[in-house]
């Protein structure tokens, strides 16, 4: 078979996205604890001990204990290293978890038996309507809302994308990891800007630490960047769809709007139930779901149900 010119430049592209991807590791990696260093190094101890610039270009402490008692200043300092510890772990914790998480995959071949392998490899002709059951890439069957990922070379079940900065798909079961991760980044960004913003705008020596400035030109850029991220997962997440599923659905939305009828996604249960659903929150003792107080926690729990080996369809000739 010959290979055309855009399947080369496709197969170019997936072999560099390959290729960089534990780059992207280590340079987000990178950045997240360089701005963490600064932020418990500089930023957190000016804030709780302020400084001003004296006249020989120094800086002294503020003695600020005339008008401010020890127990608030202990209680105040202990509010933002306790909050800034529980955001820091529920980031690293998070992406980590995204990284080294299968995203979930349908039976291998090594599931099936010999005669089943044959048996699916002879399948020539696949109906359209039934490409979702069958991956026409691995030649094997494959559950609804299944989709083969290129990068990775196999199928992943609930599929979102490949994300070059977790090196790694966004699928069943590490979907609500890195969800939680864009979220608690999110707000460690804001949070860190809103502390370093009285020290780059409010300063009235006019000095202003490097580190202190680059970490809230950082964070102020990824958090304007990761908003619209979020806010896009947030959407696909109430409405019970996955990224590749909503560019499906907005096609046939189209085309039952030329026919005058209505597409509604098959998956959408109402916002509340989709949320509950995404984040397998039940208020039972079901020890496979997680409850309103626990969810957004750290657990290295991903509920879901156990892969089944599915049979051949009739309608695959």
């Amino acid at each position: 078979m010959t290979i055309t010119f855009l399947e080369r430049v496709e197969h170019v592209l997936q072999f560099l996205l390959k290729l960089v991807g534990p780059l992207f590791v280590i340079f987000a990696t990178l950045l997240i604890g360089s701005i963490a260093v600064v932020h418990f190094v500089i930023i957190l101890p000016t804030l709780i001990s302020p400084t001003h610039r004296n006249d020989d270009g120094g800086t002294d402490m503020i003695d600020d204990t005339s008008s401010t008692s020890h127990t608030f200043l202990f209680l105040y300092s202990l509010f933002h290293y306790t909050l800034s510890f529980f955001l820091l772990f529920n980031v690293a914790f998070n992406y980590v978890l995204t990284i080294i998480t299968s995203p979930g995959h349908p039976p291998r071949e090594s599931d099936y038996s010999e005669e089943k392998i044959i048996e699916f490899k002879s399948i020539k002709t696949i109906k359209r309507s039934e490409t979702y059951r069958f991956c026409i890439h691995c030649r094997l069957p494959k559950e609804e809302r299944t989709h083969h990922c290129q990068l990775c070379g196999t199928c992943v079940l609930k599929m979102d994308h490949h994300c070059p900065w977790v090196n790694n798909c966004v699928g069943a079961n590490n979907h609500r990891y890195f969800m939680l991760f864009l979220v608690y980044l999110w707000i460690s960004c804001v949070y860190v800007c809103i502390l370093s913003y009285p020290h780059v705008f409010n300063s009235e020596s006019g000095y202003i630490p490097f580190s202190m400035l680059m970490s809230f030109v950082i964070t102020l850029t990824i958090a304007f960047a990761l908003g619209g991220l979020l806010g896009w997962q947030i959407y696909l997440i109430l409405s019970n769809q996955t990224t590749i599923e909503f560019l499906h659905n907005r096609t046939q939305s189209k085309k039952a709007k030329a026919r005058g009828e209505i597409y509604k996604n098959p998956y959408d249960f109402g916002v509340l139930q989709n949320f509950k659903q995404f984040f397998k929150v039940n208020n039972n003792n079901n020890n496979n779901n997680f409850n309103w107080f626990t969810f957004a926690l750290p657990t290295l729990q991903h509920p879901g149900k156990q892969n089944k080996k599915i049979e051949p369809l009739l309608e695959i000739v």
